[in-house]
């Protein structure tokens, strides 16, 4: 890892002011779509064997209007600074495509106590959700994903 946070992979870990200043632009893009795997990068640093109804970190790839493509590792959302994780890959699925369907936009760009990067994601009605994650990499997209629902 360098002194930004990412590795050779372009996979970042810490948002360093360097990447915060970057990354600054995203703020106010819409979201295009999103993807939510059924597994994550950090299931197997959890203690327990994670399931889908316990599943509390997931792996998606947020497709932003400006081509922006972010991948998000080990993310846990949260419905505000409050509370608590939403829990099972169904809940999370359900909120963050929800979310995205009305047609949500990246308010802001933060970091946790930590340095990890933090989305915070907003739809016009004012329903929000906060996506914290443990690793993300960014990079562009031509395509959007095939919906399943087609």
């Amino acid at each position: 890892m360098n002194e930004n946070g990412e590795t050779a992979d372009n996979i970042n870990f810490k948002l360093t002011d360097e990447l915060w200043e970057e990354m600054a632009d995203l703020e106010g893009v819409p979201i295009a779509s999103i993807v939510i795997w059924d597994s994550s990068l950090v299931d197997e640093d959890m203690d327990e064997p994670v399931t889908d109804e316990n599943r509390m970190y997931v792996d998606c790839e947020l497709y932003l209007a400006n081509q922006t493509l972010l991948e998000l590792y080990g993310a846990a959302v949260l419905p505000n600074e409050d509370s608590e994780p939403l829990v099972g890959l169904e809940v999370i699925s359900t909120e963050l495509s929800g979310l995205a369907e009305e047609g949500a936009v990246v308010q802001e760009i933060s970091a946790d106590q930590d340095e990890s990067m933090v989305l915070t994601l907003t739809t016009e009605s004012g329903r929000t959700l906060l996506v914290f994650t443990s690793a993300w990499i960014e990079s562009t997209w031509d395509d959007l994903p095939d919906d399943e629902e087609d």
